[in-house]
């Protein structure tokens, strides 16, 4: 009861939230798009809805997302996970989906730590996903009402349920999120080479039957679907100019030679992501969670268009580090574990006072702060992480 208390009371908040701030609003599309075609079957792609969803902006006094400009570009199958929510009219609808982003944050906070195994007691681990919600980057996804924060936090939670080892969840939450995070099929050969050296094809079997379940009865309920798709897809993105890294970005500030260096580090990364996969499969316990940390944070490094709500997948590596001080320094290790939670969000609330960027893309400080912070940590430790005598006594234990 106190849960749908508070879920109720967040919903209330969020209504006069949606009505003060007046933003871009990224959840338009999708709501308009079931609801056209619950009630005249209009294509989620058509002109007329399209026209619809502007009329809605307009009305609401909010502005497209740049990442759609107004228009659906999912595949078709993500009309069924709107179809509820578009019943209920439009502004307590937007304040439901902005409940949901935040429940989102605050539940992949409590999952990250979880995948780190950085030990917290409750009161710490709320407290801590309490300030998620005023990390300025994804307190801005709240704000621009973001449909993308549930489906990262799909990823987070499959990365938990693949960690101990339910493949066959893991494989569902992953082929619903692949589309809204197109990196995640990183993580799904990741974990297929795992499952695969322990002879366990339940995550890549679920996978591609879902996908294949989801593509045929699209292909059924709206045929010529992804032609339509296409097309709005192209009127949108012409070209690849959207494209901007966090690794172009870190190029930019070479401008003579920012191009190459933006090449060079992409595809260096890239390299390098591969070569710590090597033996990945014959992986245990701290050694495959300090690689698979890893990886999250390469990963965040090819974030198409340096959208801050790719922070996400970087508390998981953050909380390892906090990690593996508490384990060298108990109690000097947990002191500069908070001090530096509570200086990150301070610092990047300061830049949001200078910039007040409401704007999909983030300055480079807000961009290449955290993952600097977060590889330097992980490769600080990666001895201990892999091959100490800590990890060798954990072994034994296990």
């Amino acid at each position: 009861m106190l849960i749908l208390l508070a879920l109720v009371g967040a919903t209330v908040v969020n209504l006069r939230l949606a009505s003060t701030f007046q933003k871009q609003d990224d959840f338009a599309p999708r709501w308009v798009a079931a609801r056209e075609w619950l009630r005249s079957g209009a294509s989620p792609y058509s002109d007329s809805t399209y026209q619809a969803t502007l009329d809605l902006l307009d009305e609401s006094g909010n502005q497209p997302s740049s990442l759609n400009e107004g228009r659906f570009l999912d595949p078709a199958w993500y009309v069924f996970i709107y179809m509820p929510i578009s019943f209920v009219p439009y502004p307590i609808a937007r304040a439901i989906w902005m409940t949901l982003v935040e429940l989102c944050l605050a539940l992949s906070v409590h999952f990250s730590v979880r995948i780190s195994g950085l030990k917290l007691s409750l009161p710490e681990t709320l407290i801590l996903s309490l300030l998620i919600l005023i990390f300025y980057p994804l307190f801005k996804s709240v704000i621009t009402v973001s449909v993308t924060v549930p489906y990262f936090f799909l990823t987070i939670l499959a990365v938990y349920l693949a960690t101990n080892r339910q493949g066959t969840m893991a494989g569902f939450l992953f082929a619903l999120a692949l589309w809204m995070v197109p990196l995640t099929i990183f993580l799904v050969i990741l974990f297929m080479i795992w499952f695969g050296v322990r002879r366990d094809n339940s995550l890549a079997n679920v996978f591609v039957s879902v996908l294949g379940f989801f593509v045929v009865i699209s292909l059924i309920l709206f045929p010529g679907w992804a032609a339509d798709w296409f097309a709005n897809y192209l009127r949108v993105f012409p070209d690849f100019s959207w494209v901007n890294t966090p690794l172009m970005v870190l190029g930019k500030l070479f401008p003579g030679a920012s191009a190459q260096i933006a090449i060079l580090l992409n595809l260096l990364t890239f390299v390098v992501m591969l070569v710590e996969w090597y033996g990945i499969g014959q992986r245990e316990s701290r050694s495959f969670q300090w690689k698979l940390m890893l990886t999250l944070n390469f990963l965040y490094l090819f974030n198409l268009r340096s959208e801050g709500v790719y922070l996400l997948w970087l508390f998981a590596p953050l909380f390892n580090v906090y990690k593996y001080l508490t384990e060298k320094w108990r109690v000097s290790g947990r002191i500069i574990s908070w001090v530096s939670c509570l200086t990150l969000i301070f610092i990047h609330w300061r830049r949001f006072q200078v910039t007040q960027n409401w704007l999909l893309e983030e300055s480079s400080l807000v961009i290449l702060l955290l993952p600097l912070m977060t590889m330097l940590g992980l490769q600080w430790f990666r001895r201990w992480a892999t091959v100490s005598p800590k990890a060798l006594i954990d072994s034994i234990k296990n």
